[in-house]
């Protein structure tokens, strides 16, 4: 079904342009609002989410499109694996340019854990014609001797993300950046907001799918499964190379 993504607080501008032009509201369960006028039916989720569906003209997804101020370079970052035993922990930012703004919400990017693997492979490609991304793929090796270091996941991501938002500034220094939060404080300051939940932001949905895209296809290289299931763990304990392939201090 055709969607777009609207940044949330945009979300009652859409409702006051279709009340505007005589749209009348219908009850749907979960949503934020649905509106129809007979032919298209229109919904807004509170995720930031909108779909268009029945006989609807191609310029009012654009008009609502159009509602969004595009200001400034937009960058948000995510990560995958941190929960999974067997692979990587993969690191992403992605940066958007005002130009493409309106391109990516076309594409409605998704939290990676809301989006099936295969539509998340079809979509990716598409994104990545208007998000720069930025990316770290800390492999098991590198994750164990860190870890035997002392250095717990949040603070590997620490030094993860600091890498990255440090390149970025470098070539961007005027670029929004939100970390979605994994831990209760921020360890970034003030030039960077950490967010718990921000993966509903558009730029966070990105960076959480190509993480997500670049984690699964380690697995896939490797053979190896997802998780942290009881079959997963099994097989963990079983492998052979375990610091090559596996998160070694899941199984302490």
């Amino acid at each position: 079904m055709p969607s777009i993504k609207l940044p949330k607080e945009y979300l009652q501008k859409a409702v006051e342009l279709l009340l505007k032009k005589g749209f009348q509201k219908r009850d749907v369960p979960n949503a934020y609002a649905s509106f129809t006028d007979g032919k298209a039916y229109i919904t807004l989720y509170p995720s930031g989410s909108v779909l268009l569906q029945g006989d609807y003209p191609e310029s009012l997804k654009d008009e609502i499109l159009a509602l969004v101020r595009a200001e400034g370079i937009l960058v948000g970052c995510d990560e995958a694996g941190k929960g999974d035993v067997f692979g990587p922990l993969v690191v992403c930012c992605a940066l958007i340019r005002p130009e493409n703004f309106h391109k990516v919400l076309e594409l409605a990017p998704k939290d990676s854990k809301k989006i099936q693997d295969g539509e998340l492979f079809k979509k990716l490609p598409m994104l990545e014609r208007y998000v720069e991304f930025y990316c770290k793929v800390l492999e098991p090796l590198e994750l164990n001797r860190l870890h035997s270091e002392g250095k717990n996941l949040n603070r590997i991501l620490d030094w993860a993300y600091r890498e990255l938002i440090k390149e970025i500034l470098s070539k961007e220094p005027s670029a929004k950046i939100t970390v979605d939060a994994y831990s209760h404080r921020s360890p970034f300051g003030s030039l960077v907001s950490f967010e718990h939940k921000a993966e509903e932001k558009v730029e966070v949905a990105c960076a959480s799918m190509k993480a997500r895209a670049e984690f699964l296809r380690w697995l896939e290289k490797h053979n190896l499964p997802k998780g942290a299931s009881k079959e997963a763990m099994e097989l963990a304990r079983k492998i052979k190379d375990k610091e090559r392939y596996l998160k070694v201090f899941f199984l302490s």
